[in-house]
């Protein structure tokens, strides 16, 4: 048991979400590790969450308030790093909420390996059903440069042969961060409205700094399935987004990992990212309509970079239902795609 004489910075971006705020604050409010700050970043909400923030700091000293012109999830982010005092960081969306005890579990984790981050489990939150998703089945530790390095490449993408697209889920709101890195490197974050998924950028950035990475079995993140959250709803323009993700990936990797193995991780990520966007768009025919549907799928199967990398991709060595979509791809079988998809 640790003497809890650390303060940990939870940094929390609030927009438009009164209605959750409440049953957040409740758990952080609750820690059983009580050295914290919780900093509320108010993104210029336009309900009664700036009224709330307030009423939330003049009830616990631990609170602090900041209020800021509109800017997206990203730059909130940025903002509560730059008055944060701890020496780690935690980040929880406002329409989520953890377990009492999450402080504690990453906290003893990162003490006992001197880690850089750690990652807990996670609950999937949808209404009443709730299901529990775990990071690793037992404490698991990457330690030096070379470790972190690959376990980097496989936040992106996994080898061709591997049975999941990723070794886990990338999100930076089931885990703690030492905020020497942030210092040391001017680590921030990017628009989520410049990139799609902006967690990828910054795992790359924070990851290929660190020394040890400390992943633990128990989950300590509701992740609540809210349809109006940025990340739930569903665009016809993604896959473009995604493209341009892919494209700034690939910029940042190729200094690391060198070209091969850059474009081989790469590839498995935008084939993976391609095939969960025509599932969206194929599960999505009634709201927006055949055309519209058959539009968008062609304009993933015929795009040019999904071309060369299915000509350059050993689509032989993916698991069999992830190799039988990338030939439907490829092939352009619409039919069938929408078949297998659409189930």
């Amino acid at each position: 048991m640790s003497d809890n004489n650390e303060l940990i910075s939870i940094i929390v971006p609030i927009y438009n979400v009164q209605k959750y705020l409440d049953r957040c604050m409740k758990t952080l409010l609750n820690q059983t590790y009580r050295n914290i700050e919780i900093i509320l970043v108010d993104d210029e909400s336009p309900d009664e969450c700036p009224k709330m923030c307030e009423e939330y700091a003049k009830i616990d000293q631990r609170v602090k308030v900041i209020h800021k012109k509109n800017g997206g999830l990203g730059f909130a982010r940025n903002s509560g790093l730059e008055i944060a005092q701890g020496k780690y960081i935690i980040f929880v969306d406002s329409d989520d909420y953890v377990t009492e005890n999450m402080c504690h579990l990453l906290y003893e984790a990162a003490k006992k390996y001197e880690a850089d981050v750690v990652y807990g489990g996670i609950f999937y939150a949808d209404g009443e059903k709730i299901k529990e998703s775990k990071v690793v089945t037992k404490e698991r530790v990457w330690k030096g440069k070379q470790e972190v390095k690959d376990l980097l490449l496989d936040f992106i993408a996994t080898e061709p042969n591997e049975k999941k697209d990723t070794i886990m889920e990338v999100s930076v709101w089931k885990a703690l961060f030492r905020k020497k890195v942030f210092d040391e490197y001017d680590i921030s974050f990017v628009s989520e409205r410049q990139f799609i998924s902006e967690d990828v950028i910054f795992d790359i950035d924070y990851l290929s700094k660190c020394n040890c990475v400390v992943a633990i079995p128990e989950p300590v993140y509701f992740y609540c399935v809210n349809p109006n959250s940025l990340s739930k709803v569903f665009r016809t323009d993604r896959f473009n987004k995604v493209k341009k993700l892919y494209k700034e990936i690939l910029k940042k990797l190729i200094p690391i990992y060198g070209e091969e193995l850059s474009n081989r991780r790469g590839d498995r990520f935008l084939i993976a990212r391609a095939r969960t966007n025509a599932r969206q768009i194929i599960r999505h025919e009634k709201i927006i309509g055949k055309n519209k549907m058959m539009k968008a799928l062609h304009n993933i199967c015929e795009d040019q970079d999904m071309n060369e990398i299915f000509q350059r991709y050993p689509i032989h060595l993916l698991p069999l239902k992830y190799r039988l979509v990338a030939y439907l791809m490829k092939y352009r079988c619409y039919h069938l795609l929408k078949i297998i998809l659409g189930r």
